[in-house]
């Protein structure tokens, strides 16, 4: 190849990579018409290579046949001294041409001259075959040294050709984008690589691949036979004539955007006076719109309110937590406060006004008071004369069902039974907590509950163990002390076996035989051999025992009136908190109202 640091001028130098082969195929060495001439040239010099490496005598390791004179020089040479070798390895010797054996004997050929499956020849066939391919070989090398001086005539031509530069194409745009003027000559390449890069790449970004544009021309909601809002009784199709009923482009789908758009707007318009807002709220939700049309929500909520029917309450009572009260949130009511049985203090039927929490304490009475409750029988007692504590404030409807706190609730009343030193107590009812559905707060006693359904019998009245912690007390009697050791309400003593050679004091408890008995005199120590007599003998000095439930009791602590706790006709003064009872509005109204809405 041509020096690109030769000195041809005026000619300028030329890669060979920009000349192309313009002669035949030539599939032996795998070069095909409009290869570069680098391509060519570099092919048939690696064949010429191989050819000539191949023919090399020296390539070829001879060692083996132990040569003392030289050996073959050429590869002429080197092919008859392998015949030979064949040969004389197979014990043949040379004969006349009219005898048989080798040369003319058969012998096996290499691959490459293998014919379908004849792997054997006549050693004389086979070697004029094999000179026959060494002479086409040496042929085909002489064929690619023409070829090789025409490739080299021929580049050397090209190298010596000037190339004209290609001309410049310019062009103009209406419009300026990145480096472009608008109107401006301006290379082609340029415009394109601008309008690639400032144009395409950003508008391809915004509005997606076309399979996402096709996907979403076929998303219209708003079908040809819909009715439209401006012209009622008119599908889309009959309405607008410029309606495209099957948009294939992107172009269509605008169309039917606009005229969808359009056909709200002139809708709207015309309407104009109907776009008043107005809101309406529920009884769960308090609805507010402000000038600006901002709507905004919050749920209903009334607050604590006083409940009905307990006025007897001071002013200084009203504390948060403390007078009975309630609250509706949505549809449920949420009651809390400690809740006063009045007490008739005068025994005119009137409520004593509850100025403290201990104003009941030292007042010797137990009647509710009549104005404020009513009673049924000794088991059941209404709060506000049995009708609605709930203010209409809250609700002034009914309640979707009756509410009770868990049960039993135990209902309590401090009172003072030694004026002097202000000792106290406490008495205990057990009773039931609740309210009706129409809204009357109401408590039951353990009375009810021992009360059969079937009938209402009072002949087991009293045999509740919830008779336990409710009081029945008598006014003069001691009171008790559960505190003291000696009292034998929740344990008992434990029993020592009978021992016979003890003495034993009046009280003493034994076990004897299986059974408990208790000493009804002193026995004194036997004197051996003489043994105490077993009580089963003796009953003179002995009973039988059963455990007692009996308290130790205050000596100069007695009751100051008479209380059973298990008839509301004695709950006057006892209070319990209402903390925890909930309720719900009832919603079965066929119409909506302020208080409740349809189901």
């Amino acid at each position: 190849m041509k020096p690109l640091n030769l000195d041809n001028k005026p000619c300028s130098p030329i890669s060979s990579n920009c000349v192309v082969w313009q002669g035949p195929d030539i599939p032996c060495i795998e070069l095909c018409t409009g290869d570069t001439v680098s391509d060519v040239v570099f092919q048939m010099a690696t064949e010429l290579c191989t050819i000539l490496d191949t023919l090399k005598v020296s390539n070829y390791d001879l060692t083996c046949f132990n040569l003392q004179a030289c050996g073959p020089q050429d590869f002429q040479a080197l092919i008859q001294f392998l015949i030979d070798q064949i040969c004389q390895n197979q014990g043949l010797v040379p004969v006349e041409k009219d005898e048989t054996g080798c040369p003319d004997c058969v012998v096996s050929v290499a691959e490459c001259f293998v014919t379908g499956n004849q792997t054997t020849m006549q050693l004389v066939d086979y070697v004029q075959l094999i000179g026959q391919r060494i002479c086409s070989i040496i042929t085909e090398i002489s064929l690619i040294q023409d070829q090789i001086t025409d490739i080299l005539i021929r580049l050397t031509t090209l190298e010596n050709t000037v190339i004209p530069a290609p001309a410049e194409i310019r062009i103009a745009s209406d419009c300026g984008f990145g480096t472009v003027v608008a109107g401006a000559q301006t290379l082609i390449q340029q415009v394109l690589e601008q309008f690639l890069n400032v144009i395409w790449c950003d508008f391809y970004a915004v509005t997606g691949t076309t399979a996402a544009i096709s996907t979403a021309i076929q998303r219209q909601c708003i079908n040809n036979n819909d009715e439209t809002l401006q012209f009622p009784g008119q599908d889309y199709t009959t309405a607008y004539g410029l309606w495209v009923d099957n948009p294939g482009t992107l172009a269509d789908t605008i169309i039917n955007i606009w005229i969808a758009v359009c056909d709200i707007y002139q809708y709207l318009l015309a309407n104009v006076d109907s776009w008043t807002i107005t809101v309406a709220d529920t009884n769960t939700i308090d609805l507010t719109l402000s000038p600006t049309n901002e709507l905004s929500a919050k749920i209903q909520d009334t607050g604590w309110r006083p409940l009905e029917g307990f006025d007897f309450y001071s002013s200084s009572m009203l504390l948060p937590g403390f007078r009975p009260e309630c609250r509706r949130i949505g549809n449920v009511i949420h009651f809390r406060g400690l809740v006063y049985i009045p007490l008739d203090g005068n025994g005119d039927g009137s409520a004593t006004e509850l100025k403290e929490s201990n104003t009941y304490d030292n007042i010797i009475a137990t009647n509710p008071a009549s104005s404020s409750v009513q009673t049924a029988g000794n088991d059941t007692l209404y709060f506000n004369n049995n009708t609605t504590c709930i203010p209409a404030v809250v609700h002034a409807g009914l309640l979707d069902s009756e509410y009770r706190l868990g049960y039993p609730t135990v209902m309590v009343r401090p009172i003072v039974i030694d004026a002097g030193t202000f000792a106290s107590t406490a008495l205990s009812s057990v009773v039931r907590f609740g309210i009706k559905a129409s809204g009357v707060l109401y408590i039951e006693t353990i009375g009810a509950l021992e009360k059969s359904t079937f009938g209402l019998t009072a002949s087991t009245l009293g045999s509740s163990a919830l008779r336990f912690i409710t009081s029945n007390v008598r006014s003069g009697e001691t009171v008790p002390d559960y505190t003291s050791n000696e009292s034998d309400v929740h344990s008992f003593p434990v029993p020592t076996p009978f021992d016979e050679t003890l003495g034993y004091s009046i009280g003493d408890v034994v076990l004897y035989a299986g059974q408990l008995y208790v000493a009804i005199t002193n026995i004194v120590t036997p004197t051996p051999p003489a043994v105490t007599p077993d009580p089963a003998s003796t009953p003179n000095n002995w009973n039988e025992y059963e455990y007692p439930v009996q308290t130790k009791v205050y000596d100069s602590a007695l009751y100051p009136f008479d209380c059973d706790a298990g008839s509301v006709a004695n709950l006057g003064g006892f209070y319990t908190s209402i903390d925890g009872l909930t309720a719900y509005v009832d919603c079965t109204a066929a119409t909506a109202t302020i208080d409740c809405e349809t189901p």
